[in-house]
């Protein structure tokens, strides 16, 4: 087994795992050889061509099978293959017995940075790697906040007063939630996954620092300046500069970045410096889409009241109408001496109407290129389907 380059399939149809595998290896200094497959079949395909050190796949995967049966199924093509299982909130829970009994190793996000890299020490060094006794710690949810409204519009003017190229919001789990300018010129998923474990161990150093503490880092370097910005114990901020940060960078981030860092924790609450949030908070978007959504919801609940009554009652009639509508009125009596009139009229000439000759000739004024074909008329709805 390579321990400094190993080959690892990363199988994910949401291309999560590659950025979390690939910042992990960097900050255990390895660099590896990732192949990224987006289903099982491919992933089967690449182990069965040259056989990797590592195979990590999510837990759900777009055709029927899962990551548990294509891991069971790595397992019968390689026998001392590590395989690592990584579940999302949202994919049903394994009990404890099927984990216990299952031939690889199984993770749930929220994952621990240090734990997530502790399992990949030992899928490629063996137990070894990790011999002490190490307890998991205790996943500690982090609150969801949504990059948009006035969240999205703080974090861009703060980009814009500092000068920075991008500004990045990620949470401790190393997690991007959303970003602005030019952001997609940095390794985004790298850049929060490597900062995370930083601004996540601040939780551990309260008893030190004390309630709501605020943290900066810098980092200047040739090819760009970072900055990193605590927003609560849960999330933080990075704003990127393209090489060298001007004079007045430091300043200005220290400036204009206690003002949006204030402003952000304002909109997230108490909840930024809850060591133990009970439940995630999940923060709406602006008020005219919060109504629209009210509107529609409404507009199913209407309908569903008047499906669940039986057709012999009365309609049931919107009551937040602004004016009532006026009843409808009778139709008028028919008057049959309107049919008299039409012994007046010219049956020739309706019948010249449909004259063959004279259609194509009033066809003609119509230059050829305007002209179109039966299938293009019919492609265009010009006119419908004629049943054969």
């Amino acid at each position: 087994m390579s321990t400094s380059n190993p080959r690892i399939i990363v199988v994910d149809p949401q291309q999560k795992l590659y950025h979390l595998v690939r910042a992990a290896m960097e900050l255990m200094e390895r660099r590896p050889r990732l192949i990224e497959t987006y289903n099982g079949d491919d992933a089967l395909i690449e182990l069965r061509a040259i056989p990797p050190d590592l195979l990590i796949t999510s837990q759900t995967l777009r055709e029927a099978s899962s990551g548990t049966v294509l891991a069971l199924m790595a397992k019968r093509e390689i026998a001392a293959l590590p395989v690592i299982v990584v579940g999302e909130e949202s994919d049903p829970e394994l009990d404890e017995e099927t984990i216990a009994q299952s031939p690889f190793q199984y993770l749930r996000r929220p994952i621990a940075p240090e734990l997530f890299i502790r399992t990949l020490r030992i899928a490629l060094d063996g137990p070894e790697a990790a011999p002490r006794d190490v307890t998991t710690e205790e996943i500690i949810p982090v609150p969801s906040i949504e990059y948009s409204g006035q969240i999205q519009r703080i974090l861009f003017d703060l980009m814009r007063n500092v000068n920075a190229m991008a500004v990045i919001l990620a949470d401790r789990n190393g997690k991007v939630i959303g970003y602005d300018g030019a952001a997609g010129y940095v390794d985004r998923d790298l850049i929060a996954a490597a900062l995370a474990p930083g601004f996540g161990n601040v939780l551990k150093l309260l008893p030190t620092l004390g309630e709501q503490p605020r943290v900066l880092k810098y980092y200047d370097a040739e090819r760009s300046t970072i900055f990193g910005l605590s927003l609560g114990l849960h999330h933080f901020v990075v704003l990127v500069y393209d090489r060298n940060a001007p004079s007045a960078a430091l300043g200005n981030v220290k400036r204009f970045g206690a003002t949006a860092i204030n402003q952000l924790l304002e909109i997230i609450g108490d909840v930024a410096f809850n060591p133990k949030p009970a439940t995630p908070i999940v923060h709406t978007k602006s008020d005219a889409h919060a109504k629209r959504k009210t509107r529609t919801q409404e507009l199913h609940a209407v309908q569903a009241r008047a499906a669940s009554k039986p057709a012999a009652d009365k309609p049931v009639m919107p009551t937040n109408l602004a004016t009532p509508s006026a009843p409808p009125q009778p139709a008028p009596a028919f008057d049959p001496s309107l049919l008299d009139a039409l012994d007046s009229v010219d049956l020739a000439q309706a019948e010249a109407l449909f004259d063959p000759d004279k259609l194509a000739e009033s066809a003609i004024v119509f230059p050829p290129e305007s002209r179109i074909s039966f299938d293009d008329a019919l492609m265009q709805g010009i006119i419908g389907e004629i049943d054969e």
